[in-house]
């Protein structure tokens, strides 16, 4: 049952290993390798209140050991000094990085952790958002952002890099990063310098329920965050982390986040926690999946999605493009501005004060640039002005009408969407600017997809709706126009409404996987009329079920929850 393409680990917290006996992890453990083919366990030495003792930590590793599991350590950096935690707020009791007394403890933390392992992982509770009167001294004028991005690179090195390396040389630290990327800046998170200081990252890839959830994820945020992670230094980021927290609801949505941790190319799965999933119905369920996605890895090779650019430490538009990415759009995150074909610029690409002589530069060598409104608002006064007359108002529209193809003085379709959308008014010269898209109110149109030309190369302004989930009430065939510009330069697109997303790879082989509590089905439009489409996992080729003038078109039917695997080939 071993997996051939990843490994798998579990996350097990100092409370239980502070409580457990031998013979209940005997028995636990019996119950995880009946479906799970386990490489290692993550044995934390602290969180909050609770530390494991040297001696119970030592048999405990023994134990895993003695079953051929590797052992590594863990620590939840969250401290409880008796009432401390009275005197002044600070969520979920994380360290104050002001306080000299809890910097010590955070030091003994590490090396006693240190002297027992040779690995050690930093739960994503390694941040700050204390605004305690210390800390407010101490950030003196600075932003919050600065003084805390600061703040955390020096903690980093100095009470954890420098200590654990003292106690044990050979030590390699890991910081596992957490899902909310848009916040990492505000609470002290900083890739940018932490991905030099630590040996390893580790990327958070839980996301659940993005409605009735406290953090409010797209689900392809499990993918994209992976992404972004590999692309800060390719190689450095261990494996991908979610749990089965607020999931047993729906299975489904805990088998997502495998699914898409996977796709992304983790080398490492880490499952949390160990007292939360024995005899739980996720496993049986999950070791199912694996397997399958394990089989699924034999046939994909390196993502190979349209460049986004996230820039270290910035924010704007948080996460539109999780939410495209839910609509059957392939998406590369990245930190680094990337020259390929098409690249997709957001509001959080504008904290890049070069962005505007980057996207010249592309254009000019004729290639193509997507811009959100959130981006074209922010560049608005500096610049922009030189690739574009469309402008946002601070006007809005409410409507549910919308018209594409422009033909003669019209357009050739005109569709309603599922509910009214509010979305803010662009303006555009008309003829300087070319309509692509329009959503319709009264006796007036708007801006959905603008055109615009700029040397060799061609960009797109996409008007982004206040309510980013919104672009799921958009018609398909709205949609369907979207994914084309995106998806000029691939060999293939689909027709489809929402909540479906694509993941593509450089050997020709892409997975479409539904989002969707219902069935569905997708048409394929393959380009390249000489190209057959293949299921590389049945060996066989698929039936072509339309054809038109340029492009063969395949029906894919998708259930619930469950995706395909798909590939081109002359």
């Amino acid at each position: 049952m071993a997996y051939q393409n990843f490994k798998l680990a579990i996350y097990c917290p100092a409370g239980f290993l502070k409580n457990a006996e031998l013979a209940m992890l005997e028995k636990d453990l019996e119950f995880f390798k009946k479906h799970l083919d386990i490489s290692k366990v993550y044995l934390e030495t602290h969180r909050g209140a609770d530390t494991v003792p040297r001696e119970k930590m030592l048999k405990i590793k023994e134990f895993f050991e003695e079953k051929n599991i590797k052992t590594s350590g863990g620590i939840t950096a969250t401290v409880v000094f008796g009432n401390e935690e009275l005197d002044y707020y600070r969520i979920f009791n994380t360290f104050c990085y002001t306080n000299q007394k809890h910097l010590e403890k955070l030091k003994e933390i590490v090396q006693h952790t240190a002297s027992l392992f040779d690995e050690i992982i930093l739960d994503d509770f390694f941040f700050t958002a204390c605004t305690c009167p210390s800390c407010i001294r101490a950030k003196g004028n600075l932003s919050w952002s600065k003084f805390r991005l600061n703040l955390m690179t020096e903690v980093s090195r100095e009470y954890v890099i420098k200590p654990a390396k003292s106690v044990n040389p050979d030590a390699k630290i890991i910081i596992k990063y957490p899902n909310w990327i848009e916040s990492y800046q505000e609470t002290g998170y900083n890739p940018q310098t932490q991905a030099e200081i630590f040996d390893y990252t580790y990327t958070g890839t839980e996301t659940r329920d993005p409605a009735h959830t406290q953090q409010h994820l797209p689900r392809y945020a499990s993918y994209s965050l992976l992404r972004w992670f590999e692309n800060i230094k390719p190689g450095k980021n261990l494996g991908g982390w979610f749990d089965a927290l607020d999931c047993i609801y729906n299975i489904g949505s805990y088998l997502e986040q495998a699914n898409l941790t996977v796709f992304a190319k983790a080398k490492e799965i880490t499952l949390f926690a160990f007292p939360y999933l024995r005899n739980s119905v996720f496993v049986p369920a999950l070791g199912l999946q694996l397997q399958q996605l394990d089989e699924i890895c034999k046939h994909i090779e390196n993502p190979a999605g349209i460049p986004v650019y996230h820039p270290f430490n910035s924010h704007g538009e948080d996460h539109i493009y999780d939410y495209l990415g839910m609509t059957g759009i392939p998406f590369e995150l990245t930190p680094h501005f990337q020259n390929s074909s098409t690249v997709f610029v957001t509001a959080d690409s504008a904290h890049d004060t070069d962005i505007l002589n980057k996207l010249k530069n592309h254009l000019l060598a004729g290639k193509d640039v997507v811009m959100t409104s959130g981006f074209l608002k922010a560049m608005q006064g500096k610049g922009i002005e030189d690739l574009t007359s469309v402008r946002v108002t601070d006007k809005k529209v409410l409507t549910n009408f919308f018209a594409i193809k422009t033909e003669v003085c019209s357009f050739s379709k005109y569709v309603y969407g599922k509910k009214e959308v509010l979305m803010p008014i662009l303006e555009h010269r008309t003829n300087a600017s070319w309509q692509e898209i329009v959503a319709i109110s009264g006796e007036n149109n708007f801006p959905v997809l603008m055109k615009d030309s700029f040397g060799k190369g061609t960009i797109y302004t996409l008007t982004v709706p206040e309510n980013y989930s919104d672009f799921y009430n958009l018609p398909a065939e709205v949609l369907t126009e979207i994914r084309k510009v995106f998806m000029k330069n691939f060999d293939f697109y689909i027709e489809a409404g929402e909540k479906i997303a694509i993941f593509v790879y450089t050997n020709n082989t892409f997975i479409i996987e539904s989002f969707l509590p219902y069935r569905t089905r997708v048409n394929l439009h393959i380009k390249d009329k000489n190209k057959k489409l293949i299921d590389p996992l049945k060996a066989c080729e698929l039936k072509i079920s339309m054809i038109s003038e340029t492009e063969n078109i395949y029906e894919i039917n998708l259930e619930p929850a469950s995706y395909r695997v798909l590939k081109l080939e002359n």
